[in-house]
């Protein structure tokens, strides 16, 4: 890890109701090469960071004129070797290179909202849904030694949903409302002996019996009274009783199915994923992810591929169209794993209706997108598999390796029998990535294999690559090339034989 460097951050004043902002230079290192290296902290700390920056956000816009801070991810956050944490001073010359990092689309398109392309508007909603992406991003990489309760899991889920969700009615208009919920850290106490539990359980339903007991008592002194309750209003009260007890289930379900979907496709924990689609009953939908995120923990494909096919069928028959593109992305992950043209044709049929949906996050669309180009490259439809690979490697995306890319364009060029192109994209991978070795011998290849190609030509570009990388003669690869090809080398000049 890289020794700790200077950085000019903002040092935040409370002061009553308002706050004050000063410089300040400490050393440390952004919160994401932090969490590179030390991802497993504690979990109180980690609880304690999150509070704040909430809090220093919020002291932030109680500044005099309302300021924003406008670049609030996690590139923007220092910590430092106390593990105390600062915002960066986007003010300051000196964090020119960390906003250049900011500004790149990959930082853009996860931190900002799909309708703003670039840090150019300062606003509270902005950096409350920066905030919100921050939370997740720090949930998402760190692993705290002691885990998360299911109560904290969906606390969290429910605050990033609400700083993301910015034209719903329930999204945040103040920090300091979204850090009103924050989860507050509670050391896990020890595990309780079975006597304590049998004492506890014990307690809890004397206590039951106690405040049954009063209102049975309560109700008879009304009638005693004479203020007998009506027909009516005691059904009115059952009915009112009842839609409050189906809308906490409701919203506990809805709860439940989020985490299912972001354990099966974020964290790829299948187990985790199970147990809350079997929480989040009532949808037969919900049922059958339950069973694929079982099968996708313990079940292989070889011992029982039917059994598999059919879990995924029932699941796309059963998907809600609220829900459609999670349910997608999921059952084509079950497809992905059957080597059968069908499930290569579903993959592709699935994938190109998830792509359609505008507001897709961009790494998602990365996936889905190699996920078309691979299930295409496997029924032969290559041109279509070029047409994807192609929009990879125009974008940023850290899906696939770009020196994959170029050879995965390279050889399908190749078999679509189009040689000049096969040869024009492996060339401009090269130029590219100067010191790809893999990518100079399919060079190699294609040349040497084109038998309409001049020989000398082919001489003069193995000759080029020896200067540029000396040690490619030493590659295997290089020495069969030699063989099959007649290549001879003398001091610096070669001959192409055949």
């Amino acid at each position: 890890m890289s020794a700790a460097e200077g950085y000019d951050v903002l040092r935040l004043i409370e002061h009553g109701q308002g706050c004050y902002i000063s410089s300040d230079y400490v050393k440390g290192r952004p919160i994401v090469q932090w969490l590179k290296y030390h991802p497993n902290l504690s979990k109180e700390q980690l609880f304690t960071w999150i509070d704040e920056l909430a809090r220093q956000l919020e002291c932030i816009h109680k500044c005099r004129g309302k300021p924003c801070y406008q670049y609030v991810n996690p590139y923007s956050i220092i910590i430092t070797g106390e593990m105390a944490l600062y915002y960066l001073d986007m003010n300051a010359e000196s964090n020119a290179k960390q906003l250049l990092v900011m500004r790149r689309r990959s930082v853009r398109e996860y931190f900002l909202p799909p309708e703003e392309a670039y840090y150019q508007n300062a606003a509270v909603e902005l950096d409350i849904y920066g905030l919100g992406r921050t939370i997740q991003y720090l949930l998402s990489v760190s692993s705290p030694e002691e885990p998360l309760s299911r109560r904290e899991e969906i606390r969290f889920q429910k605050i990033i949903s609400k700083s993301l969700n910015r034209q719903s009615g329930k999204t945040y208009h103040q920090v300091s409302e979204l850090r009103r919920q924050l989860p507050m850290y509670h050391r896990s106490r020890d595990i309780i002996s079975k006597k304590k539990v049998y004492a506890l359980a014990a307690a809890v339903l004397a206590a039951a019996a106690v405040i049954l007991y009063q209102r049975k008592e309560d109700f008879n002194s009304t009638v005693t009274a004479g203020e007998k309750p009506t027909v009516e209003n005691i059904q009115d009260d059952a009915v009112e009783e009842k839609v409050n007890i189906d809308k906490d289930k409701n919203e506990a379900a809805s709860l439940a199915r989020e985490l299912g979907f972001i354990y099966f496709l974020d964290k790829r924990d299948y187990e985790r994923s199970r147990e809350y689609f079997e929480k989040a009953e009532g949808k037969e939908s919900t049922l059958g992810m339950a069973g694929l995120a079982d099968y996708m923990h313990t079940g292989t494909v070889e011992e029982n591929e039917k059994e598999l096919y059919r879990i995924l069928d029932d699941v796309e028959e059963e998907v809600p169209d609220i829900e459609r593109y999670l349910y997608y992305r999921c059952i084509m992950e079950g497809f992905r794993l059957i080597d059968t043209k069908e499930a290569s044709e579903t993959v592709i049929r699935l994938a190109q209706q998830c792509l359609k949906v505008e507001k897709a996050e961009q790494k998602d669309r990365h996936r889905l997108t190699l996920y078309l180009a691979s299930a295409c490259e496997k029924v032969g439809k290559l041109e279509q598999a070029v047409e994807a690979y192609m929009s990879l490697l125009t974008s940023e995306n850290g899906e696939i390796p770009r020196e994959e890319l170029y050879k995965k364009l390279t050889l399908l060029w190749q078999e679509l029998g189009e040689k000049d192109k096969a040869g024009s994209i492996c060339r401009q991978g090269i130029e590219e990535l100067e010191d790809s070795i893999e990518l100079r011998l399919l060079h190699i290849n294609i040349q040497c294999a084109d038998t309409n190609l001049d020989r000398e030509i082919c001489a003069q570009t193995i000759q080029e690559y020896i200067r540029e990388i000396p040690e490619i003669t030493e590659k295997q690869e290089f020495q069969k090339l030699m063989q099959e090809y007649g290549i001879v080398m003398e001091e610096e000049r070669v001959w192409v034989g055949r």
